[in-house]
């Protein structure tokens, strides 16, 4: 049974350390990047790909883009 709360939390503060305001050139180049990192990170502190992937609502490209959007709004930016 895969447990969300840690993995989640675990992506969340990820995300915030590491996902900054981009030139928003290549979003699904970027994407893939943080992606391969956050996997890379979250395997090394004990969570695998699976428990990352369930977390983030399964695909884990397609939320670093969304992230990188929001870090890129000046709404969110601002908030």
């Amino acid at each position: 049974m895969i447990t969300l709360g840690p993995a989640l939390a675990f992506v969340k503060t990820w995300t915030a350390q590491n996902v900054h305001l981009d030139k928003l050139g290549d979003a699904e180049k970027r994407g893939e990047e943080l992606a391969r990192a956050l996997l890379a990170d979250a395997k090394a502190a004990g969570y695998n790909e699976a428990e990352i992937e369930e977390a983030v609502g399964d695909d884990v490209v397609d939320y670093m883009i969304e992230a990188l959007g929001k870090a890129g709004d000046p709404k969110v930016v601002g908030s």
